[in-house]
């Protein structure tokens, strides 16, 4: 058993694998990051049903969720673009495929660093 002091000094990994993921309904896509679980496939997966769950639980004016709601969840296509090792290369993956694809799902559009 991993005490509380040992447990609060253990260094948090800064190189985990990320995949670069994309959501597709009906001409329009969405692009996301998430940490790698298991599989490429599975980790995506994982990462729309949440995005599912909170289209259903919360009452969000994204187009994302919007989306979600008036397609349904099975209209969806969900695929893997890359994996990504390290957070910060991950997301700046993400800032540049989303800049580049201009995906009419993603409503946060930042610059790429």
């Amino acid at each position: 058993m991993i005490s509380v002091e040992r447990k609060a000094r253990r260094k948090r990994r800064s190189d985990r694998r990320h995949v670069i993921y994309q959501l597709e309904v009906a001409g329009q896509s969405y692009i996301g990051v998430t940490v790698f679980e298991r599989t490429e496939k599975r980790s995506a997966v994982r990462r729309f049903q949440k995005h599912v769950s909170r289209a259903k639980r919360d009452d969000k004016t994204w187009s994302l969720c919007r989306a979600i709601r008036k397609f349904g969840p099975e209209a969806f296509k969900v695929s893997v673009v890359k994996t990504v090792r390290g957070k910060a290369n991950a997301h700046a993956f993400e800032r540049k495929l989303i800049l580049k694809l201009k995906p009419v799902l993603n409503t946060d559009i930042r610059e790429a660093a």
